[in-house]
């Protein structure tokens, strides 16, 4: 009988190893055998449970539903202990999208934290944003926007989200830290959920990020880009600040070499010649990916 550890099998699924050991705490789907050393080994019939419930999971089913499935065992009970009420809707959304609907509207943020990291590790960062995160976020906006009702499913959105942004990032490669592209929201800007998806995104790609989080001053920023010499630095603003544009140019003159990117909503309409602009996320890693590309 062969037997596997946690590395493995995590390279075999294609995920990290704190996602199967994961997988044993929260669901049940742990290791049956033991090294001679007392360490935990997958068996081959666990290799198969695994791969069969890391399948279920890609193809949109819930993770605690999925493990029951296979398992035979009563779904275990959400930790949240979350209220029910109406379900998050999604018009459209594919089957995934839609159970992570509905485990926010429930406000169980470990279900959406873990199907969300799921998600990242089959589909890759850009994919994840833009066919499961910006749907489900759009939605909790509009339901918020025409019935005031709701915010919490919001907020627990942009919390899990990010927590399972944080947890995919750390289980990537290290990355060195020299020359990294900077990272962070305008003087007046509060989110930062992008921030972590493009820091994701970059990761993906072996490119090395620092996210400085939000209200960022420029003065700041231009200091720290003349200090770590970095090659690229992005802002990303959700409103419109004006005022920001007539202090780009102080940030571009403290590094010559320095490429500056504007993204999110709140560069629409700004004509600003300091900057290259993108109105999505995949436009803005495109552009970081030529600029680590091209550097010195």
């Amino acid at each position: 009988m062969t037997e596997h550890t946690v590395g493995d099998l995590a390279a075999r699924l294609g995920v990290t190893p704190s996602t199967v050991r994961m997988w044993g705490t929260r669901y049940g789907l742990t290791a049956s055998s033991r090294s001679s050393g007392g360490h935990r080994r997958f068996t081959d019939d666990d290799v198969d449970l695994l791969e069969r419930f890391h399948q279920a999971v890609i193809a949109g089913e819930s993770p605690r539903q999925a493990a029951a499935d296979l398992t035979g065992a009563a779904p275990i009970p959400s930790s949240s202990g979350g209220p029910g009420g109406n379900v998050l809707a999604v018009p459209g959304a594919g089957r995934r999208t839609r159970g992570l609907a509905r485990a926010a509207s429930r406000l169980d943020e470990m279900a959406v934290e873990d199907g969300v990291l799921e998600a990242l590790e089959a589909m890759k960062g850009v994919a994840v944003w833009d066919e499961v995160v910006r749907p489900l976020l759009v939605s909790a906006g509009e339901q918020w926007q025409h019935t005031g009702t709701g915010i919490e499913v919001e907020h627990l959105l942009t919390q899990a989200v990010s927590m399972a942004l944080i947890r995919y990032t750390a289980g990537l490669p290290e990355l060195p830290r020299d020359k990294a592209i900077l990272l962070a929201g305008g003087p007046h800007e509060e989110h930062v959920l992008p921030l972590h998806a493009l820091r994701a995104c970059l990761a993906e790609r072996g490119i090395p990020s620092r996210l400085l989080g939000p209200r960022t001053p420029v003065a700041a920023l231009a200091r720290v880009a003349q200090r770590t010499r970095a090659p690229g630095v992005l802002i990303w603003m959700s409103l419109k600040d004006l005022a920001v544009e007539q202090e780009l140019a102080h940030l571009v003159k403290s590094h010559r070499t320095l490429r500056l990117f504007l993204a999110g909503p709140g560069w629409v309409d700004v004509q600003s010649v300091h900057g290259a602009r993108s109105d999505s996320l995949a436009g803005a890693v495109d552009q970081l990916v030529e600029t680590w590309a091209g550097r010195s």
